[in-house]
């Protein structure tokens, strides 16, 4: 299994929108895309522009050739790139527990 962890700050003024587009891409992936296994979206509690993804994929083929390819993902991207203060990626693979 291959998982991503997506750490994105958002500028302040656009929290609300990011919020409303990043639930629709998470729902899109998991409802659109065969190699999706998860897709989980969390909150800093104590400062809700801090955003965490933390999604799963079969394997890395699936994350880089067909989720970052999608339609949906193409419009998240754009749609969103200007409300981004930060954002940092970890690309890792899981190897325990097996599923």
């Amino acid at each position: 299994m291959f998982v991503v962890i997506v750490d994105i700050v958002i500028k302040k003024e656009f929290v609300e929108n990011f919020r409303e587009a990043v639930l629709r891409q998470g729902e899109n992936s998991m409802s659109r895309e065969e190699g999706c296994l998860g897709f989980d979206i969390l909150e800093n509690p104590e400062d809700p522009s801090r955003i965490t993804l933390y999604e799963s994929y079969t394997d890395a083929a699936t994350f880089y050739g067909i989720h970052r390819e999608t339609p949906h993902f193409t419009e998240y991207a754009r749609t969103t790139a200007p409300w981004v203060e930060s954002k940092s990626m970890r690309a890792l693979t899981k190897i325990w527990p097996k599923n």
